[in-house]
């Protein structure tokens, strides 16, 4: 494999795999959920919502798609953990870890402020959870998939060779 051209099935293939490992790392045992979000006053729930939809629109952005997307996104995960300890746990030390990084709340922060406390907090455990939950149900999102052009399930129709593998229009040329 080694100097071979990478093609644009070898990328998907790969990328399918690297997804699929990251999934099963982090995304079954982290969306799992803990009555702590029950106990949430409405104002914490609030904040944690503001700061995980802005997480999510600077992790994926997409400036064709509305933030009512990112909201029902982050909706999406906050219903899903309210009943898990170990996630809530993970969202908790988000948000307190990116307002530490800059000793202010970073919500309030410029855009490139908050990507670098992104960085600087990207290699915690609860980065990687809360990206793979992210990236999943964003993409996973019928407004998103229609934006992306994603036609859907081929296997029905003899898979991607016969159907949709070079119908995209975005791509450049190969040189």
């Amino acid at each position: 494999m080694v100097g071979e051209k990478t093609t644009r099935r070898r990328f998907l293939v790969a990328a399918i795999a690297g997804s699929g490992s990251l999934a099963s790392g982090f995304g079954l045992s982290m969306i799992r959920a803990s009555s702590a979000w029950a106990q949430a006053t409405p104002d914490q729930t609030r904040d944690l919502a503001k700061t995980l939809g802005r997480m999510a629109r600077l992790l994926y952005p997409h400036d064709a798609i509305a933030d009512d997307v990112y909201a029902e996104v982050v909706d999406g995960i906050l219903s899903a953990v309210a009943n898990d300890a170990a996630m809530t746990g993970a969202l908790d030390a988000a948000v307190s870890a990116l307002n530490a990084v800059q000793a202010a709340n970073w919500f309030d922060l410029e855009e490139e402020q908050q990507i670098a406390a992104m960085t600087k907090v990207q290699g915690e455990a609860f980065f990687a959870a809360i990206q793979g939950q992210v990236m999943g149900r964003f993409y996973g999102h019928p407004k998103v998939r229609e934006f992306i052009k994603y036609p859907g399930s081929s296997v029905e129709f003899g898979g991607y060779v016969n159907r949709g593998f070079d119908d995209i229009d975005w791509l450049p040329e190969e040189a």
